[in-house]
């Protein structure tokens, strides 16, 4: 039996998405939005505490069953501080 191709929501910067597959990384998410390749990815979590940021190579799972449940949602954002300066 074929599987059911889904379509996976997220939302990132209050604007909802599709993304065709059941995992998305932290670059693609930037790319998504159109955000600069050297902003930073926060994934929305609804417990207290600051929001954990997401790596440009790492997976976040979009099932709505996956923790936290529900619809994913991401902040890009410019990096604080820049090494250096």
């Amino acid at each position: 039996m074929a599987e059911e191709h889904r379509k996976f929501h997220l939302i990132i910067n209050k604007k909802p998405y599709e993304w065709a597959e059941q995992f998305i990384t932290g670059a693609q998410i930037k790319n998504l939005a159109g955000s600069p390749a050297d902003w930073i990815v926060n994934e929305k979590v609804p417990q207290p505490g600051p929001d954990p940021e997401i790596k440009d190579d790492q997976r976040v799972d979009l099932d709505p069953k996956a923790s936290p449940h529900g619809e994913k949602k991401f902040t890009t954002r410019k990096p604080t501080s820049s090494p250096g300066k």
